[in-house]
């Protein structure tokens, strides 16, 4: 039953993306491409960006708790406009894969797992604070990783079904479906060698993932514990990369083009923070832009007013609710608020905000990359990355062979190999150089290394082709882990709820009079009361809705 509910959401999700754009342009945009993809792979993204921006525009006035039940029915009849006035969608074979097939083997991955960590944290609570009120001020006073919370957390939101918290793992089955589908695209289309290119290398680097040292984990994509979304952000990051160097190497600079861009620079950015470094590349694409279409300044900005708007919005957001511009960045933020809280910044800093190895460290720094080397799943992506490519390298080489000229021009080049260097330095300068937080930028790595190829020809292109094709299908297949499969088969393809598990979790009442907090954990899961910690913190009232003050104490 999960695998029906995870199609039937990708294909509502789809036919809204594609209502909305034939709605806007009155149909005569519906064939488009953006950087030569049809804008039929970006229907499903378009949705997520106007759900997650219509939730955050209304939470500044009301909670969102009810809103689902004005937004599903309005979509409902957008879909049913849609379909009156134009063409259903013809169910070619293309389509059977990306609407049917690739969501349908995902959505095993709804079964067997479990809501991470860090969703008990701050993602299902923070999703209960929109459900529950009006936006809030100060909110990071109550629990600092509010400070990083996304515009899925707008999204996931809406989609509570009581107890039952599966749809998240199926808000997140949409974009890898969205990515897999993109894959698929860029191999079956025979026109664009740098898309051929990155699907082969892609390919690889997805088959690969699960083969090599402690089983493999080499860096791709992967579904982490559900209520993440550092993959999503890492898929967002790399579709809109690639998009803006293959614009920049075809010189296509059209209108809706550079909107599409924008659009999906600030989806990645309110996914989550890191995405702001596509600012390294969506500048120097606007600097061109407008100096190959002769463009005014002013005309750019009055032609992007609606991401703009959202753009402003978001930042308003972030400093009421954190008293920063991009938290925790504490240069952009505001101390003259009576919610500004210097003493938490300071603490994010300093236990946060670091790289692997510290030259003024007492640690020794072999020690100290011996540490990093152990943490998490640093071993086996530090060790298997770098295979993955050699192995990657090795296969273009075999099947290639030596044409003069490149697809790819000097400067070109250049810009990709220093956007790449810049992401890296940042990478491994933040979050103690957590492999799962540049999923992008090694998906990035593996196309630079593959569209370095793509000037020879191919010794055998049908073999090449429909191994790929095969390898795509055991690549979309190992996605889901074998426990899914398993969990898959013991529910006899039914429905598996996805609930809370308060085990050995204790709350106890908080001796500053207000609220309770986990005894044995920072878990506070959909407790509506709950503070991380047992800290002087409450809700006052303010304005329409409530403010929670600092306590001038460092700490969660």
């Amino acid at each position: 039953m999960n695998i029906a509910i995870t199609v039937i959401t990708y294909i509502y999700t789809f036919v809204l993306g594609r209502a909305i754009v034939n709605l806007y342009r009155k149909g005569k945009y519906s064939d488009i491409s953006i950087s030569q993809v049809p804008i039929k792979y970006f229907y499903v993204i378009i949705t997520l960006f106007l759900y997650g921006n219509i939730a955050l525009v209304a939470n500044f006035l009301i909670p969102l708790k009810n809103l689902i039940y004005f937004i599903l029915p309005l979509s409902l009849l957008i879909i049913a406009i849609d379909q009156y006035k134009n063409k259903f969608i013809k169910f070619k074979f293309d389509n059977l894969v990306n609407l049917i097939v690739v969501p349908s083997i995902l959505s095993t991955s709804s079964y067997g797992v479990w809501l991470g960590w860090d969703t008990g944290l701050y993602h299902i609570p923070h999703q209960l604070i929109l459900r529950e009120n009006p936006i809030v001020f100060g909110l990071t006073n109550l629990n600092i990783w509010f400070g990083w919370s996304s515009i899925i957390e707008y999204i996931s939101s809406l989609l509570w079904l009581d107890a039952n918290f599966v749809m998240l793992r199926v808000l997140e089955i949409c974009i890898f479906s969205l990515f897999f589908n993109l894959l698929y695209f860029f191999l079956i289309q025979k026109v664009n060698k740098l898309y051929l290119f990155t699907s082969y290398g892609l390919i690889l680097f997805s088959f690969l993932d699960n083969f090599g040292y402690m089983g493999g984990g080499n860096g791709f994509a992967s579904m982490l514990s559900v209520g993440k979304y550092d993959t999503a952000v890492g898929i967002v990051f790399f579709v809109t990369s690639i998009l803006i160097f293959n614009s920049l190497n075809q010189a296509t600079y059209e209108k809706h083009e550079l909107y599409a861009l924008v659009v999906l620079s600030l989806f990645s950015l309110q996914i989550k923070q890191t995405g702001a470094y596509l600012i390294f590349l969506l500048l120097p694409y606007l600097y061109v832009y407008i100096k190959k279409t002769n463009s005014k300044f002013f005309q750019i900005i009055s032609s992007l007013k609606f991401p703009l708007v959202v753009f402003c919005l978001w930042i308003i957001k972030n400093v009421i609710t954190t008293s920063c511009l991009f938290y925790p960045a504490d240069f952009t933020c505001i101390p003259m608020f009576s919610w500004a809280e210097s003493n938490q910044l300071d603490f994010v800093s300093n236990t946060m905000i670091y790289p692997p190895i510290s030259f003024t460290s007492t640690i020794s720094i072999s020690e100290q990359a011996i540490t990093w080397f152990n943490f998490s799943k640093n071993s086996q992506f530090i060790i298997n990355f770098p295979l993955t490519v050699l192995l990657i390298l090795i296969f273009f080489f075999l099947v290639t062979k030596k044409e003069a000229g490149s697809i790819l021009n000097n400067a070109l080049k250049n810009g990709f190999l220093a956007f790449l260097v810049v992401n890296l330095i940042i990478w491994y300068n933040s979050n103690y150089g957590n492999v799962r937080y540049g999923t992008g930028l090694w998906l990035l790595i593996v196309s630079f290394v593959s569209i370095k190829f793509a000037s020879r020809s191919l010794s055998k292109p049908n073999l090449i082709a429909n191994t790929m094709f095969i390898l795509l299908i055991f690549s979309v297949i190992q996605t889901p882990r074998l426990y899914s499969y398993q969990a898959l088969l013991d529910s006899k393809f039914g429905i598996e709820r996805l609930e809370i598990d308060y085990e050995d979790i204790d709350y106890d009442e908080s001796t500053y009079g207000w609220g309770v907090y986990p005894v044995s954990s920072v878990q506070c899961w959909d407790i509506i009361d709950c503070k991380v910690e047992d800290k002087d913190v409450e809700p006052f009232k303010y304005l329409h809705t409530i403010i929670f003050y600092p306590d001038n104490v460092g700490g969660n």
